[in-house]
């Protein structure tokens, strides 16, 4: 997946699977839409979960800052900064870029 493709927002037919362990991995919890409501539901029982939670805070509350300096920015500009963090916060945490499935 490219820099410029893993910001873009998912087709109708798509999710996120996540590269964290699940209980069991190819039950639908281990594929989504959302970060926010996967890892806040994950993140209350899960370390690897809440830590990438804790990382994409971070994450995007620096490129949040960094951004803002040089322009005013609207709400889709700040979805699309928070989907970038919650990518890094993936990549950094699990060392795995974020896979796209399609699913029927």
């Amino acid at each position: 997946m490219t820099q410029r493709e893993s910001v873009r927002k998912l087709g109708k037919n798509e999710s996120y699977k996540c590269p964290l362990l699940h209980q069991r991995p190819k039950h639908e919890l281990a594929f989504f839409k959302d970060f926010d409501s996967h890892f806040r539901t994950f993140g209350n029982s899960d370390d690897d979960h809440f830590a990438v939670v804790k990382l994409h805070e971070e994450l995007f509350w620096k490129l949040r800052c960094s951004e803002s300096e040089k322009r005013s920015l609207s709400q889709n500009d700040l979805g699309e900064l928070s989907l970038k963090a919650w990518l890094d916060a993936m990549k950094q945490n699990t060392g795995k870029e974020i896979q796209v499935i399609q699913r029927k």
